[in-house]
């Protein structure tokens, strides 16, 4: 209805058309107008659509869940969780990359979910989200398994020895018991662990721990024939040195496993193999 403007404070006279207390007029501050009136039907329009996708929510673990594997299976430049006006919101910069990421289009996650246009770019639910984040964990599950790994490593060595956390008042590191870093990982790390082993799917689990268990039976071995070869040259150096040079020799790794196929050879390059047999003599 009418503008006041006093030095630095300006204040805005109103006049309220629905609602109970519709007729009534008032005099509020300029923050308790979030648009010009002529924007207000657009307002309205934005504001329930992020009502939409806030009530498709998710728990606090999921949520975490999602944030740790986000930055490991979706670049940034492709798609980014908002964290206001609606936590764990989806927005999309790249629709394409998107699709080749997760092998789903783009409707696939519409279809189900709340989702809305933020400045000209798809916005996805916290469900919706969720669901893409669990679909790019299953296409790539390797990165976040190896988060899962270390973090469970690191887990195991404070529930023996105990660890260190900032003292939220003094800023300084207080020491903490073995049982308080077990009950820790029960209560908020484990539950996330098993949401990330989900979603990379339980086929991935498996042959992932089949290979780290492989690698590292490989690394013991290695140690022992060292060990082995070691004792050995000190009793027949030239079986030891054999033994290593066949070992370092015919190593199998992941690029002499590969099958290459290779140039067929021409006669002429095709090595002479000679074969001694036995004279035989005339009767």
């Amino acid at each position: 209805m009418a503008l006041h403007q006093e030095a630095r404070r300006f204040r805005v006279e109103i006049r309220h058309l629905e609602g109970t207390a519709s007729g009534r007029e008032e005099n509020v501050p300029r923050g308790r107008l979030k648009v010009p009136w002529e924007e207000a039907a657009q307002y309205d329009t934005t504001m329930d659509g992020w009502r939409r996708l806030r009530t498709e929510s998710i728990d606090k673990n999921e949520s975490s869940a999602m944030w740790a594997a986000l930055e490991l299976v979706i670049p940034s430049g492709v798609a980014e969780l908002f964290i206001t006006p609606v936590d764990d919101a989806l927005v999309i910069h790249d629709q394409s990359a998107l699709e080749t990421l997760t092998g789903q289009p783009l409707s696939a996650f519409q279809t189900g979910f709340a989702w809305i246009l933020h400045d000209g770019k798809p916005c996805l639910s916290p469900l919706a989200s969720m669901s893409v984040v669990e679909i790019a964990c299953r296409k790539n599950p390797t990165p976040v398994l190896d988060l899962v790994m270390a973090e469970e490593a690191e887990a195991r060595e404070k529930s023996k020895r105990g660890g260190t956390v900032e003292d939220w008042e003094t800023r300084k590191l207080v020491d903490t018991s073995p049982q308080d870093e077990y009950q820790y990982y029960l209560r908020r790390q484990k539950p996330i662990h098993e949401l990330l082993r989900q979603w990379c799917g339980y086929r991935s689990v498996t042959v992932h721990e089949r290979l780290l268990a492989a690698e590292a039976e490989v690394k013991r071995l290695d140690v022992l024939l060292a060990w082995s070869v070691d004792c050995l040259r000190r009793v027949n150096e030239s079986t030891a040195a054999a033994i290593e040079e066949e070992h370092e020799k015919d190593r199998i790794t992941p690029y002499n496993i590969r099958p290459v196929p290779e140039r067929p050879l021409e006669p002429h390059e095709i090595p002479v193999i000679e074969v001694s047999r036995r004279r035989r003599w005339p009767r």
